[in-house]
């Protein structure tokens, strides 16, 4: 009987130190606690929108940052770690909007496949200098 005592708190120790480490994994990653809150009026209307998408809620009407801070903190507590995190995927997402076109059918077979409506195109001319002789 003892020694399934003995297992028992064991198992619940090492659950303790796991999570300790997982925890501490966290802080190295962010700089501190993942836990710890944030206040959303202290945030960018960016970040804001940011937390919005990646929480899944429209912002659509809201045109003031006051108004997005309110939905932010209804919506539920904003910590740490899903503030780092959600800047982590706007950077990522941020990386891959910018796609390099090698010709005009790759432009328009892109614009086909994607089926989007506004496109901004910024077109650099490259001359070598055996075209200019």
């Amino acid at each position: 009987m003892w020694l399934k005592l003995f297992f028992l708190l064991l198992y619940f120790i090492v659950l303790f130190m796991l999570a300790r480490i997982f925890e501490a994994v966290v802080w190295y990653e962010t700089g501190m606690f993942a836990t710890q809150l944030v206040d959303p009026v202290t945030l960018s209307y960016k970040k804001l929108k940011t937390i919005l998408e990646c929480r899944g809620l429209g912002y659509s009407g809201l045109a003031e940052k006051k108004d997005v801070s309110e939905l932010v903190e209804k919506s539920g507590e904003l910590t740490q770690g899903e503030l780092y995190s959600a800047i982590k995927k706007e950077r990522e997402a941020g990386d891959a909007s910018t796609t390099h076109f090698s010709g005009e059918m790759h432009f328009y077979e892109l614009v086909e496949d994607t089926k989007d409506g506004i496109w901004l195109v910024q077109a650099r001319a490259i001359v070598s200098l055996q075209d200019q002789t």
